[in-house]
């Protein structure tokens, strides 16, 4: 009337249970194991493929930077200073530390010198990327000294020649 408990199934533990396999079991013996070279060649196309991955994920932050650097204020304030200070800081902190960055992420022994060459210059590319929209809020908030900035300069030295 009531389902048994667990200590009664464990007393009447029976020593062997002969089930019918079921209808979708495919037979072990007609499949053969994966070849450890193709898991290992797919393991090193993932490894490249994170490598790249890593390489352009700077990119990815340009279209961000540059629309918050358009909507903050070109007015000298704490917090547009700041922000701007943070698009030089970060790309060149991450610039000196390239190697760094690469040998923890990525397994190097897997790729190629000239790949990762290659995967290291696009990544500091794309941090001048962002440095160049930091040059670009500078000259929007007047930071950066423009031609005319010394006209005065200028008229004063043709008059005295």
């Amino acid at each position: 009337m009531f389902p048994p408990t667990l200590l009664e199934l464990k007393a009447n533990k029976p020593t062997t249970m002969m089930l019918a396999s079921p209808p979708s079991l495919i037979p072990q013996q007609g499949i053969e194991k994966a070849k450890p070279k193709s898991v290992n060649l797919q393991l090193n196309k993932l490894k490249y493929k994170k490598a790249w991955e890593l390489a352009y994920s700077p990119a990815k932050n340009i279209p961000m930077n540059l629309i918050m650097m358009y909507f903050s204020p070109n007015s000298l304030q704490i917090i547009s200073i700041m922000m701007t200070i943070n698009l030089f800081t970060t790309p060149l902190k991450d610039i000196f530390n390239c190697n760094e960055i690469f040998e923890k992420s990525v397994d190097v022994s897997v790729i190629d010198t000239y790949d990762l060459i290659m995967m290291k210059l696009f990544f500091i590319v794309c941090h001048f990327g962002t440095l160049l929209v930091g040059m670009w809020k500078l000259n929007n908030m007047g930071i950066i000294p423009t031609k005319a900035d010394f006209i005065g300069s200028i008229n004063n030295t043709l008059e005295t020649i």
